[in-house]
């Protein structure tokens, strides 16, 4: 976990390595792996993950100031995602800005363009900020 929080505070785009086989029955060994954990300087670029992988988009993020991350595109057949985004404040201080992780799951085979917006829900322009990139599925 201290792995995963390293890879979220560097904002980059980083592969973590999976975790040690965990015995799940006697003479039974499941293999559990971390998500494949991208920041924003995965903005505009491709990644490619297996049938069952995760994939965990890092943002940053300030909803105390009135925007939100929203999926603006995605086929989700192909990329399902797994609950709510989760938010991560840098510091406890009420308002404080952070990092909201969404997390999805590589359902089958395919490509799709994963797009995330920051946007105000009450307001109807343009998107603050965006992110996109492409996944392929095999």
């Amino acid at each position: 976990m201290v792995v995963f929080g390293l890879a979220l505070a560097a904002g980059g785009t980083t592969a973590v390595a999976a975790a040690a086989p965990v015995p799940a029955a006697p003479g039974v060994v499941h293999a559990v792996s971390e998500p494949i954990v991208v920041g924003t300087d995965g903005n505009g670029q491709t990644t490619t993950l297996s049938v069952g992988e995760e994939l965990a988009v890092a943002l940053p993020d300030n909803p105390s100031s009135g925007y939100v991350w929203q999926i603006g595109e995605v086929d989700r057949g192909v990329l399902s995602q797994e609950g709510d985004p989760v938010f991560r404040p840098n510091s406890p201080v009420p308002g404080a800005p952070g990092t909201s992780v969404w997390t999805f799951t590589a359902a089958r085979s395919g490509s799709t363009t994963l797009s995330l917006v920051s946007v105000r829900p009450w307001d109807q322009g343009n998107p603050a900020q965006r992110f996109s990139m492409t996944v392929t599925v095999r």
